[in-house]
C-alpha cells in the first residue's frame, strides 16, 4: 500500500489542484476571447443569417401543411 493520502484527505492539496484549475480556466477564456474578438461580428453575423433561414424555412412549411 502507499503512505500518500488521498485527494479528499489532504486539504492543502484539494485547494491547490482547485486553484491550479480556476487559474488555467481563467488563462484560457481570456485567450479564447483574444482569439475570437477578431471574428466575432462574422461569427453573430452568420448565426443571425441562419436563424432568418431557419425561421422562412419553418414559415414555408407551415403554410404548405396547414391541412
Amino acid at each position: 500500500m502507499t503512505d500518500d493520502p488521498g485527494p479528499s484527505r489532504d486539504p492543502f492539496r484539494w485547494i491547490w489542484r482547485a486553484s491550479l484549475f480556476i487559474f488555467g480556466s481563467v488563462v484560457l477564456l481570456n485567450l479564447a476571447i483574444a482569439y475570437l474578438q477578431p471574428i466575432l461580428p462574422w461569427l453573430v453575423g452568420a448565426a443571425g443569417i441562419a436563424l432568418v433561414l431557419w425561421v422562412v424555412i419553418t414559415v414555408i412549411r407551415w403554410r404548405r401543411n396547414r391541412w
